[in-house]
């Protein structure tokens, strides 16, 4: 069968599980494995073709280390080519990488320039002379990850915060000068659940508690996770409440917001586009796992982590990228339970890089060499400035997922999944592989 023969088969049955999936929420996975059983009998092993030193690479590796799923291929105009290949449609554990998916499910619901609006209100009918809110005034959750007080915005977050300063002052220049009833923290648009499915207890170190509404990415003044998100956020509230000359008295408690209240005071983040830069820069957990309650809510109407990644799938699913063994389990990587392969992180990039009034955000998220992640890899000044990448590493696996350039301006899309022991050399081999496609050594390959 001939490469364009193969995608026109694989568009077939992709276009059925479009189908499937409206009548249901998920189809089966017997299903799915249609669209790649040809994908999955061409590459079953390396790569076949014209031999060249990235598929060399790649082999050599594999030889010692089998447990991998990698797939390279060269964007060229009449469509992939695939210049290396080990198993590339073996789901395996994806370590940070799913911060790709991530990423494109959260720019695919609510689009790049999307802000998250934090606001203040007020009761229907508490509203009195001379500014004064005579009751609780109720802050509400809108799942914004940056939401964060100036200091820790500058110390933690890039700069990139949402100033709870900003909405201090926003609720004294509309108007109010006291509130009387203390302040009452609506975090229910996302569910109870504090860390992801499936976690170790150890990683509530890696990723605070998760919270419809989130200050300081639920850390402490010292650094520790907040005992309660909603609790910690009223209080920084009305700390630059305060300070931006509103009085506040009575306490500050979990709760719901009024019914037909009005808005005394309203903040919004930086766009979505720079959130997810800054998630993959830094390969943040606690912004990863926040979108995906995002795309849960923003998508589907429930602020829960099975629903972000229920609707992940399905994104992708619909783009014909889903493999029948793929699983997403969070948004951030840390368990152990997701399963990605290399075919549906090229296929991801793929997309991206069609479709650049959303994709071009998603490549220019991931560091390049020697920055973010990349710190001490990929800083030579043949590959530096042509790689978007993002990394991953969690005990027993290694990955690495981007986008090159090579000298001659030739695109190229790449994944490596290595579940080993030997991380070292699984990442000498990676930089290896992407440092040979910046170089041009894989231009011509067939």
């Amino acid at each position: 069968m001939t490469a364009p023969a193969l995608c026109a088969g694989a568009g077939a049955v992709a276009s059925l599980l479009v189908v499937v999936s409206a009548r249901h929420r998920r189809p089966p996975r017997a299903l799915i494995a249609l669209a790649t059983a040809g994908a999955l009998a061409l590459a079953s092993g390396a790569a076949t073709g014209q031999s060249n030193p990235v598929a060399s690479t790649v082999d050599a590796f594999a030889k010692k280390n089998p447990t991998m799923s990698v797939l390279v291929q060269r964007l060229d105009p009449s469509g992939p080519v695939t210049v290396a290949a080990w198993k590339p449609d073996t789901s395996l554990a994806p370590a940070s990488t799913m911060k790709i998916i991530t990423a494109a499910s959260t720019l695919l619901t609510v689009g790049p320039e999307f802000r998250f609006t934090t606001r203040l209100e007020a009761g229907p009918d508490s509203t009195g002379p001379g500014g004064t809110v005579s009751g609780p005034a109720y802050l509400i959750g809108a799942g914004d990850p940056m939401l964060a007080t100036r200091a820790y915005s500058r110390a933690n977050l890039d700069r990139l915060g949402t100033p709870l300063e900003e909405l201090a002052r926003n609720v004294r220049d509309q108007g109010t000068t006291r509130i009387t009833g203390g302040v009452v923290v609506d975090e229910t648009l996302f569910d109870r659940e504090r860390m992801g499915p499936m976690w170790k207890s150890s990683y509530r170190w890696e990723c605070p508690p998760l919270s419809g509404i989130a200050t300081n990415q639920n850390r402490s003044n010292n650094g520790s996770n907040v005992a309660s998100p909603a609790i910690a956020a009223g209080q920084r509230l009305v700390a630059a409440l305060r300070k931006a000359g509103v009085s506040v008295s009575g306490r500050v408690r979990a709760g719901r917001d009024a019914p037909g209240g009005k808005i005394i005071g309203q903040v919004r983040s930086e766009p979505v586009a720079r959130i997810v830069r800054f998630m993959n820069l830094h390969s943040d957990n606690f912004t990863a796992e926040v979108l995906t309650k995002d795309v849960g809510v923003y998508g589907a109407g429930i602020g829960a982590t099975r629903t972000g990644t229920a609707r992940a799938e399905n994104l992708l699913l619909e783009r014909g990228i889903l493999k029948a063994t793929d699983n997403f389990v969070d948004g951030s990587g840390l368990s152990h339970s997701n399963r990605v392969s290399a075919s549906t992180l090229v296929g991801v990039l793929r997309d991206a890089h069609a479709h650049p009034q959303w994709g071009r955000v998603l490549i220019d998220s991931m560091p390049q060499g020697g920055e973010g992640t990349l710190i001490r890899r990929l800083r030579g000044p043949a590959v530096r400035y042509r790689v978007h990448a993002k990394t991953g590493y969690i005990n027993g696996v290694a990955s690495l997922a981007g986008t090159v350039t090579s000298r001659a301006g030739v695109p190229y899309a790449f994944a490596f999944l290595m579940n080993t022991s030997d991380v070292r050399g699984a990442q000498t081999t990676m930089d290896r592989a992407v440092t040979l496609l910046a170089t041009g050594r894989a231009d011509s390959a067939s």
